[in-house]
Order: C-alpha cells, then structure tokens, then sequence
C-alpha cells in the first residue's frame, strides 16, 4: 500500500458514505471531457492536493464548511492538513509527487460538497423567511 493510499483512506470512506461507491465516472459529455481536461492542466494533482483542497476560507459559506468538516470528520480534515503541507513542502523545493502518488480525476473526490449544499439550502431557507416575515 502506497502512502497516498493509506493517507487519503478517511477521505475515500468518507466520499463512499457521502457520495456512493463511484464517486466520479468516465466523462460523457464535452462538458466532462472539459473539465477532465482543466483537471490535468493545472499541477495540484501533481502535488497531491485534492481539487477541494484548493479551497480556502475567502468565502463564509467555505469558512463554515471547513468548520463543519473539522468538527464531523477530524480524520477528513487531517488528511487535507496533511496533503496541504505536503503540496507546500513539494512546491517549495520545486518538486512533484512519484506519479504513481498523484490524485486521478475519477479518485478525486469532492468531500466539502455535503457541506456546502447544507449552507446553500439553510442560507435559502433564511432568504425565504426573510421575504415572509418582513
């Protein structure tokens, strides 16, 4: 078992409960083919970042997602720790990752996603209530 293997065992288990067992499949569409296509251009993969590792607290609805996923899932959470200061150390030293240890599209799984459409859905909900009680 390689370490990316053994590293990213949380976050799998954790897109298999969320997700189901296939979690990305072959793209079908240009769409897909697209975005397959943007995925291997930009270089996270080659560090070993998942695509929602990239993702920062800029934004509230991402600032509470995070929170909520170090609160519900601390291994998830320490998994993206670890891949994020690994992808820092590698790209200080102007390194990639053996590729063998590079995250694939169809493995990437998207794991802030519960989360956020949780806080779509509740910041809808107060819009919606907003509008009948004003």
């Amino acid at each position: 078992m390689t370490s990316q293997k053994f590293i990213n065992k949380a976050t799998i288990e954790f897109g298999r409960r969320i997700f189901g067992e296939q979690v990305r499949r072959e793209p079908a569409t240009l769409k897909e083919q697209y975005r397959k296509f943007q995925y291997y251009q930009s270089s996270h993969h080659k560090l070993g970042l998942m695509e929602h590792d990239r993702l920062w607290g800029e934004q509230p609805a991402v600032k509470e997602a995070m929170r909520r996923l170090r609160l519900s899932e601390p291994e998830v959470w320490d998994e993206r720790s670890f891949r994020i200061s690994r992808a820092i150390n590698f790209d200080i030293k102007k390194m990639y990752l053996p590729k063998d240890e590079w995250v694939q599209y169809e493995t990437d799984i998207p794991y802030l996603q519960p989360f956020l459409a949780e806080i779509e859905r509740e910041q809808a909900e107060d819009e919606h209530w907003k509008k009948v009680l004003a």
